[in-house]
C-alpha cells in the first residue's frame, strides 16, 4: 500500500515559491494521522484544474502507479480536479480498482461504500448530468443563432448550394446555386422527384439521388435566404433554356 499525496498549482510564481503548495501538504499530513495513515510519495505540479487529470504530466504518471489498496490525499476538490465529469469518471474507475481517494475539505475518503462516499458520488452524478444537460441546451442555442445569421454551423462540408467566408458565413456558391434553381423550376413543372434526379444527374454529370432532391427542395422552402443571397441569384445567374424545358 502506498499514500500519495496530490499538491496542485495553477500560478507558477506560488508554484517556484511552494508557498501555496506547502499549505496543502500540511493539511494533508494532518489529516493523514488522524486516518492513521503516513504520505510517502508527494506528487506536485502546475496546471489548470480545468485540465483532465489523465492529461496531466504528474497526474498521467500517478495513474499508472497505481495499484490496489493504494490511497490518494488532496487537501482540496478543485486542487484535484475543476472537471465534474472527468472527477465522476476518475471516482468509478477508483473505486473499481480500490483506490482509496481522500479530499481534506471534505474530512474524508469519497470512493469508499460508506455514506460520505455514497452520497458525494451520487451528488457529483446529479451535477454532471445537469452540466451535460447545460452545455446540450447552450450548443443548441448557439447553433439556432447561427443558423439565424446565415453561419456555417459545422459538419463535413456546408450545406449544399453555399460556401463558408473568412468569417464564418455562409455565401452562395454560384455553380451549385444554379442546379438548386434548375430542381426548383423542374418542380414547379410538376416533374417528380425521380425525374428531377434523373435530369440532374444527368447535365451534371453527378450523381444525385432522389432523396438528396427531396432534402434540398425541402430545405430551400423552409429557410428564408438572405436578401444578399436572393439579391446575387437572380441578378448574375440565368439557367439554360434547354435544360429548363424539359
Amino acid at each position: 500500500m502506498t499514500v500519495y499525496f496530490y499538491g496542485r498549482n495553477s500560478d507558477s510564481e506560488s508554484f517556484e515559491k511552494g508557498s501555496s503548495l506547502e499549505t496543502q501538504l500540511s493539511k494533508c499530513k494532518s489529516y493523514a494521522n488522524i486516518k492513521d495513515l503516513n504520505i510517502d510519495v508527494e506528487v506536485t505540479e502546475q496546471v489548470s484544474g480545468t485540465t483532465n487529470f489523465e492529461r496531466r504530466e504528474k497526474g498521467s504518471e500517478l495513474l499508472s502507479r497505481l495499484k490496489r489498496g493504494d490511497h490518494i490525499i488532496c487537501s482540496h476538490l478543485d486542487r484535484f480536479s475543476r472537471n465534474t465529469l472527468n472527477l465522476l469518471t476518475l471516482v468509478e474507475k477508483f473505486k473499481k480498482q480500490k483506490v482509496n481517494l481522500h479530499f481534506v475539505d471534505i474530512g474524508s475518503e469519497v470512493t469508499g461504500s460508506d455514506a460520505m462516499g455514497s452520497v458525494f458520488f451520487k451528488l457529483l452524478s446529479v451535477f454532471a448530468e445537469f452540466y451535460a444537460k447545460q452545455v446540450s441546451e447552450k450548443s443548441k442555442a448557439t447553433k439556432q443563432r447561427m443558423i439565424k445569421e446565415n453561419k456555417y454551423t459545422g459538419g463535413f462540408r456546408p450545406k449544399f448550394g453555399y460556401d463558408v467566408d473568412d468569417n464564418g458565413y455562409l455565401v452562395p456558391c454560384e455553380k451549385e446555386q444554379s442546379i438548386i434553381r434548375l430542381m426548383k423550376i423542374l418542380r414547379k413543372k410538376g416533374k417528380s422527384y425521380k425525374k428531377i434526379s434523373e435530369v440532374v444527374t444527368k447535365s451534371t454529370r453527378k450523381k444525385f439521388p432522389q432523396s438528396w432532391v427531396f432534402n434540398i427542395l425541402k430545405r430551400e422552402s423552409t429557410i428564408l435566404p438572405n436578401e444578399e443571397i436572393i439579391r446575387h441569384n437572380i441578378c448574375n445567374v440565368e439557367l439554360q433554356p434547354n435544360i429548363c424545358d424539359i
